[in-house]
């Protein structure tokens, strides 16, 4: 399988997590943020279209990962989760906003666990 075909979930999940969580204000990210000098990257005209492509591009890693090893649950679970991701970006504000992004960002991160290790082990499966 392509390298960019196997980092594409796990690095878009990176994307839009960070994404999301610059949006939320979530202090350590903040700070991090304002300690490189990259403040001016906490402009949702800058974040929400990262966290965009960056869902896309994991969505279609997920995709690829369900055409190989066949199983549909980490792409469901992915997609489900980005669709609450963006939902609690941009739709929901307050206290119920955080609680979206946060069971967003653990279910992306299981998510990715499981289509990783679904690829891994069909890979063992194949002969050599």
């Amino acid at each position: 399988m392509i390298k960019s075909i196997r980092l594409s979930d796990s690095a878009g999940v990176f994307g839009a997590i960070f994404a999301a969580l610059c949006c939320a204000g979530v202090p350590i990210v903040v700070g991090a943020l304002s300690v490189v000098g990259l403040s001016f990257v906490r402009k949702d005209a800058i974040l929400w279209p990262l966290m965009s492509i960056s869902l896309i591009i994991a969505l279609w890693g997920f995709w690829k990962g369900r055409q190989f090893h066949g199983g549909a649950g980490p792409f469901l679970m992915a997609t489900v989760a980005a669709v609450m991701l963006v939902a609690g970006v941009v739709f929901i504000h307050g206290p119920p906003a955080m609680t979206v992004i946060w069971v967003a960002v653990v279910a992306l991160i299981v998510a990715t666990v499981w289509n990783v290790s679904a690829r891994i082990s069909c890979q063992k499966r194949l002969p050599s």
